[in-house]
């Protein structure tokens, strides 16, 4: 656990936010490689992308702090932590592709195309924005006895490092993406994939996650955070079936 990597003279440099920087940096770099190859201008994918970022980051903070609410207005200087410990992929979901979206349509781009170009990056942003969690100590798992096993601030013992769980999670989703997208023909349908593996991968590591705020949904045995994935899958599931369905009926589609 390491909030701050170093300082430059009395500013600290915390490490989510290199994380998230870096993050942006790599998703950036593969979606200008699939943007070339689908013909369009990496100028206007940057542009896209940078305030896309901007708008994810907002939700997701606002959506954690709306999750927690009672906390928040007995803690309101908490409300624009540094650190940025209190971010949820749902909230970046929910207000980044409205924005991706809009800015898409006004640069003349094929808005299916476009979330298509750029649904893989998602994926590998969110599994290095992951250790910036690590490195912060949110969104951490429960006690672990296990050899890897990590320590957290003010806390005994050893911890799962769930963070690095869905990591690896997110990782391998991004690798069946790609394969399976060779597979298929038409638009919209990597970026339909990539929530249904997002959201059975946030599923799964809710199971180890213990750093969050999600509660049980009444008397189910999973978390509010664990439905609102289900749900995230099942919308990226009708959308796969939609688009396949218009492919499968445009004339001439092979």
């Amino acid at each position: 656990m390491k909030p701050v990597l170093f300082h430059i003279g009395q500013f600290p440099v915390h490490s989510y936010g290199v994380a998230i920087m870096v993050a942006f940096l790599a998703g950036m770099a593969l979606a200008r490689a699939r943007a070339i190859k689908a013909g369009i201008d990496v100028g206007k994918v940057l542009d896209i992308g940078i305030w896309t970022l901007m708008a994810g980051i907002l939700g997701a903070r606002v959506t954690y702090i709306v999750q927690d609410l009672d906390y928040y207005l007995k803690h309101t200087d908490e409300l624009f932590s540094p650190q940025f410990q209190g971010l949820t992929s749902f909230g970046g979901l929910i207000f980044g592709i409205p924005v991706f979206i809009w800015l898409t349509k006004r640069a003349g781009i094929e808005v299916r195309t476009m979330l298509d170009v750029a649904a893989p990056s998602f994926l590998l942003g969110h599994a290095i924005g992951r250790i910036g969690c690590l490195l912060n100590g949110c969104c951490h798992g429960g006690p672990c006895d296990l050899p890897w096993g990590v320590p957290l601030a003010n806390r005994a013992g050893l911890y799962h490092p769930a963070q690095v769980y869905d990591s690896f999670l997110n990782l391998g989703a991004l690798a069946l993406l790609l394969v399976m997208e060779r597979r298929w023909t038409g638009t919209g349908k990597t970026f339909a994939m990539m929530l249904v593996l997002h959201g059975l991968t946030r599923f799964a590591y809710e199971f180890w996650r213990a750093g969050s705020s999600s509660t049980y949904w009444g008397s189910l045995p999973v978390t509010e955070a664990q439905v609102a994935a289900l749900v995230v899958s099942l919308i990226g599931g009708i959308l796969f079936w939609r688009f396949g369905r218009a492919v499968a009926t445009t004339p001439g589609t092979p």
